[in-house]
């Protein structure tokens, strides 16, 4: 009984943890070079959790200013409803999207005027966008398991487009250098099943689950939480040039 008492005591402490309130912010690479920036928070109160933030991405050509993406969850995370608004050069996008246990009906307007839009789901989706911004994933991180290397399933929900099948798994811990300090954080890959094909990354959280870097391998996409500076590769050698005028013999 007192074991039963004791981890039961455990499974409070667990979730008081992640339901603190928090924030952040990620800076966000593209081969290399500073793409865009993002500013999030995570509230709790009267038994919901709200994720909230924007940011801004530059493109080149294109720019991108997320005014808002806002998702708000119940105590076990699950989505009631999420808001997306932003400006993509000088196209306005605004979705609005209210869910039930299997469906989420979306309100989505391109500047052409509001179209509704209604998907099937399963149910505890994470929210997200089909690209940017990075902090929604925030939301997944404290339903993921740690302490097993099996495969994980859940479903994302890519906000006013489809559900997505969504599999982890924890690959245990890691030292990961940056450019001003070494953290010891816990290693997730992740892959999404998207119509286009299948999207992989890789997470690394520290032990509040948030997380603190990421990678899109396939994109040459690399987040950082602020406060955890990119650490550049090495540069590659230069060649020598007495060696290079040399001629090998036959």
């Amino acid at each position: 009984m007192l074991l039963i008492r004791f981890s039961f005591l455990l499974g409070i402490l667990h979730a008081a943890v992640f339901a603190a309130d928090s924030s952040g912010k990620f800076n966000i690479y593209l081969s290399g070079k500073p793409l865009a920036n993002e500013s999030y928070s995570i509230r709790s109160a009267d038994g919901k959790i709200t994720i909230d933030g924007s940011g801004a991405a530059d493109l080149g050509m294109l720019k991108i200013n997320i005014e808002q993406f806002k998702v708000i969850t119940d105590d076990k995370y699950m989505p009631l409803e999420a808001i997306a608004k932003a400006q993509m050069g000088k196209a306005n996008m605004l979705v609005k999207t209210k869910f039930s246990a299997d469906m989420a009906q979306s309100e989505v307007d391109t500047g052409q005027g509001p179209n509704t839009k209604e998907d099937s789901i399963h149910g505890g989706d994470i929210v997200i966008n089909a690209n940017l911004p990075i902090f929604p994933w925030s939301l997944l991180m404290p339903r993921v398991k740690l302490d097993t290397a099996e495969p994980q399933q859940f479903y994302a929900y890519i906000i006013g487009q489809t559900e997505a099948p969504l599999t982890v798994v924890s690959k245990g811990k890691d030292t990961v250098e940056f450019a001003n300090k070494k953290a010891t954080l816990n290693h997730l890959s992740g892959s999404l099943t998207t119509q286009a094909g299948s999207i992989d990354a890789d997470f690394w959280i520290d032990d509040d689950r948030r997380i603190i870097k990421a990678i899109v391998p396939a994109q040459s996409v690399e987040v950082y939480q602020d406060g955890f500076e990119r650490r550049a590769p090495p540069a590659a050698p230069k060649p020598d040039a007495e060696g290079a005028k040399k001629t090998p013999n036959p």
